[in-house]
């Protein structure tokens, strides 16, 4: 079961290079809803990273200290996700809405998708570490105030951009089917 979510982890993680990031030029401006997600990427990788590399110190030989200062840490950098998504979301709530033509909408909606779902598939990676490493109670305070503020942040960009949600469910799906398999087994 661990080996199919693997498999369609990378899958979609591959599929999704062609949209992830946008043309040279684009995202460096916290003007768009492009620039400012693909700046919330690059700070939440810094955080997933070192969720990613905390849960890879842990062995079954760490102890319950071991584990105790790594849980902290996660929760942590859980936190600091959620105040970097929750900031986002109040910079594309700023956004103004011009005026633009149909292609540079839709072109808009598949790069910010592919950007939107690099992100959630970053960060789903990293929580699936922590709940193979450590367990799902790490998480339970700290998941919602998460999920809270993605579904803002979705919400908000599904405004500036049409069609977003449509194309990152798209993309997403396969993901949490793989999700849904790994988590039938698990004991709490």
């Amino acid at each position: 079961m661990k080996t199919s979510f693997v498999s369609i982890f990378a899958f979609l993680s591959l599929s999704v290079g062609v949209f992830s990031f946008p043309a040279a030029g684009e995202g460096k401006h916290k003007s768009d809803a492009i620039g400012i997600v693909t700046d919330l990427l690059a700070t939440v990788q810094q955080y997933t990273g070192a969720i990613n590399a905390t849960t890879a110190s842990l062995t079954s030989a760490s102890t319950a200290v071991d584990n105790a200062t790594a849980a902290a840490s996660i929760q942590s950098a859980v936190l600091s996700i959620t105040d970097a998504v929750t900031a986002s979301t109040a910079q594309v709530h700023g956004l103004r809405h011009g005026k633009r033509s149909l292609l540079e909408r839709q072109a808009s909606a598949q790069a910010l998708a592919g950007i939107v779902t690099t992100l959630l598939l970053d960060i789903s990676g990293a929580l699936n570490n922590v709940i193979s490493t450590l367990g799902l109670t790490t998480l339970l305070g700290f998941a919602a105030p998460l999920t809270t503020a993605l579904s803002n942040l979705l919400l908000a960009l599904a405004v500036v951009v049409n069609n977003l949600l449509a194309i990152v469910q798209q993309l997403v799906d396969g993901l949490l089917i793989g999700l849904s398999a790994a988590l039938r087994g698990l004991v709490l």
